[in-house]
């Protein structure tokens, strides 16, 4: 009987930060002369501003911004950080001279409650640069950020512009998925593949948990390693084979699928990613389906022929279900150069206009 690999191709779009809390341009409701709306300042020393272009970090634009001349100046906001999470502190800032900025963290708008440092950093250069930091470690009972300013010999103004504070996760993940029209016969074996990111700042085992309504004989492979834990480093993306087959009792024409759920240690975080299945009739293979596809000569030592009518691409797998390379076609047949793989057993793939994938094993001498 025919096995029939079900070809996912899985896209990830990777953000690296879960959640922006706060993006501050200085724009909404400011005044000129104004200490910035929402923020408090103990002597009045931070002040909103508009140019049409002086000063400004995009040449020729009009923009907000927050500007101090004190010697050292303290500014407050209300915003509420969170342990076991990770932050991105960054803004842009001139001056005219050197200035030490600095972002703070405490648990009240004053100087002496400021407690944990988010970002310290020496602006100077008369030109706009921009200030970033990571912090890791945010004690409990941050509920106010300060940007303090202190001023170095010589130096009279500090401006700040587009302040952003983004917040990572210690533990999580994603798992994303793109399925396009699949069918299988009963009892046959088939291939999926989706993506694990870790988009946390800590490593992370992510294990999967398949269902099992109309599928059996699970295995997984990461990297020609079969597992169903696969541990992941922070921003790692790993590529995850699974392999299934059909149930042969699943009635033809009613709709299947395999969830596979996955988890981490922490319980913190889980994914889901679905591949939904159309159970074929067997009755119909040898009538309607046999003279499809056509793979020879088989056994091969270098070339393989493939054709199929209405032929849109042929791929081919090794036994773990990796991908060793996908072929278009914009005829009935083509041909695939094995010369360089090692012998074994190979897998092809072969997709027509009509029809879903068909799978075709081969003998590489």
């Amino acid at each position: 009987m025919k096995n029939l690999f079900l070809t996912l191709l899985v896209c990830l779009t990777t953000t690296a930060f879960a959640d922006i809390i706060l993006t501050e341009g200085f724009e909404y409701a400011n005044h000129d002369l104004e200490t910035p709306v929402g923020w408090t300042s103990d002597d009045g020393s931070w002040i909103c501003g508009y140019l049409e272009k002086d000063h400004n970090r995009v040449a020729h634009t009009g923009n907000w911004y927050a500007f101090n001349n004190a010697e050292d100046a303290w500014m407050y906001m209300p915003l509420s950080l969170f342990s076991r999470m990770q932050y991105r502190i960054s803004c842009w800032a001139i001056s005219d001279g050197e200035f030490q900025l600095e972002f703070w963290a405490g648990d009240a708008p004053h100087a002496d409650n400021m407690h944990t440092p988010l970002l310290n950093t020496l602006v100077s250069g008369g030109v706009y640069e921009k200030c970033s930091s990571y912090v890791d470690t945010i004690p409990s009972g941050c509920q106010y950020i300060a940007i303090h300013a202190v001023a170095g010999s010589g130096a009279t103004y500090l401006t700040i512009d587009d302040i952003e504070i983004d917040m990572l996760e210690q533990y999580t993940f994603e798992a994303y998925e793109i399925t396009g029209d699949t069918a299988l016969y009963p009892g046959t074996e088939a291939t999926f593949r989706f993506l694990i990111h870790n988009t946390g700042y800590d490593p992370v085992d992510v294990t999967v948990h398949p269902s099992n309504e109309f599928f059996t004989d699970f295995s997984f492979f990461s990297n020609g390693v079969m597992t169903t834990t696969f541990p992941t480093q922070p921003d790692e993306t790993v590529e995850v084979t699974a392999h299934a087959t059909l149930r042969p009792e699943v009635e033809p024409g009613t709709v299947a699928w395999l969830d596979i759920h996955m988890t981490i240690p922490c319980n913190c975080n889980t994914a889901l990613v679905t591949f939904w299945v159309t159970p074929l009739d067997p009755t119909e293979l040898s009538e309607n389906n046999a003279h499809r596809i056509s793979v020879f000569p088989n056994p091969t030592a270098d070339i393989v022929n493939i054709e199929a009518e209405g032929l849109v691409q042929v791929d081919l797998f090794d036994e773990t279900g990796k991908t060793i390379k996908s072929v278009p076609s914009v005829g009935n047949a083509l041909q695939l150069d094995l010369t360089g793989l090692k012998p074994g057993v190979y897998f092809i793939s072969a997709r027509t206009r009509s029809t879903s994938s068909f799978v075709k094993s081969i003998l590489k001498m």
